[in-house]
Order: structure tokens, then C-alpha cells, then sequence
């Protein structure tokens, strides 16, 4: 019967089976010399395990960074349509932009003067308060 030591692939058990043999070859000095100094496998590994920890904080991180813009744009959209049920219930097509974007929306009379030939243009004329 053969034994078949596989290598872990899994990052939980690497770093396990390193301790285990920093632990083995620590507690038994009898071993002859190994190819790598435990001292330098144990700072390898606390370099690991410091790795995942910034890592870990960084997707923390980037977790909020993007639940706040999820929000952020959740509040942008909501006022966008809130503006738009505004602009239908005073009467204002979707194509009367400029009056919403003077902030003039529903106070103000859209004029069109356009020549043969000229751009588009738009001019709003303030109503007299009576």
C-alpha cells in the first residue's frame, strides 16, 4: 500500500501545513539541515498571512466604496424621477430641458426662434408676476 501525499491547493491548508512544519522541525532539532532556515519559512508565512489580512481590508474597503456609491446613484436616480413626476404634473414635456436645467421648471414660457438655416436654439422668457 503507497501513501499518496498530495500538495494542498487550498489557501487555509497551506498555510496550516506550514505551521505544522515549522512546529515539526522546531520541536525536533534531530532533523538533518532542512533546505530552507525555519526562521525564513516563518517570515515567509507571517508575509502570507499579513498579505491576506490587507487584502481582506481592501475588499472591505472596496465593498463600502461601492455600497456608497450604489446609494449615491440610488439617490440620483430617485430625485431624477421625482423631477420628472414634477415636470409631468406642471405640464412640462421631456424635451423642456432648459427649463429644468435654469431651475425655472414651470415658471417660465419656452420661445423658439429659429431662422431657415440657423442652429437650434432655445431662449426662455421670464413670466411677469402680475
Amino acid at each position: 500500500m503507497t501513501l499518496k501525499h498530495e500538495f494542498p491547493t487550498d489557501e487555509d491548508e497551506i498555510i496550516e501545513l506550514a505551521k505544522n512544519i515549522i512546529k515539526g522541525m522546531t520541536d525536533n532539532p534531530d532533523f538533518p539541515h532542512p533546505p530552507i532556515p525555519m526562521s525564513k519559512l516563518q517570515k515567509m508565512l507571517d508575509q502570507v498571512i499579513k498579505s491576506r489580512e490587507a487584502e481582506a481590508a481592501a475588499w472591505e474597503v472596496e465593498r463600502q466604496a461601492r455600497e456608497k456609491a450604489e446609494a449615491a446613484w440610488a439617490e440620483l436616480c430617485s430625485a431624477q424621477q421625482s423631477m420628472r413626476e414634477y415636470n409631468r404634473k406642471h405640464g412640462i414635456r421631456d424635451n423642456d430641458t432648459p427649463l429644468v436645467a435654469s431651475g425655472r421648471a414651470g415658471m417660465a414660457d419656452r420661445v423658439f426662434s429659429q431662422l431657415a438655416g440657423q442652429d437650434n436654439t432655445v431662449q426662455v422668457q421670464k413670466k411677469d408676476k402680475d
